[in-house]
């Protein structure tokens, strides 16, 4: 079974800035005591009204790991909220899809 890994550089608001950009570390691993997955894709996409329309983050492997870009839409303007929706699957067919409801806010500009 996946399980993902979120590093997600919020303050102690759980907020990130106000910048129209922020980049999150994302890890996907098997349970504790299994050997690390191989040939592991990820989509990561991200909301900001509450699940009703979804925009895909741009990824990138790094290390061990991945990272996603996550933009403001152009539509959002003040603080709002970020949902999460993570699709992570490997090479021996495993896969996991998580969605965080209301993950973090994103500080408006």
């Amino acid at each position: 079974m996946l399980q993902l890994d979120y590093d997600v550089p919020v303050d102690v608001r759980n907020a990130v800035g106000s910048q129209r950009k922020h980049t999150l570390g994302l890890g996907v691993r098997m349970q504790d005591g299994m050997p690390a997955p191989t040939g592991v894709s990820l989509k990561v996409e991200a909301s900001y009204d509450d699940g009703r329309n979804w925009t895909r983050a741009t990824t990138a492997r790094k290390g061990s790991g991945f990272t996603a870009t996550v933009e403001r839409p152009s539509r959002v303007h003040g603080d709002a909220y970020v949902t999460l929706r993570v699709t992570a699957t490997d090479a021996a067919g495993n896969s996991v899809t998580q969605t965080v409801d209301r993950a973090y806010q994103h500080r408006g500009a």
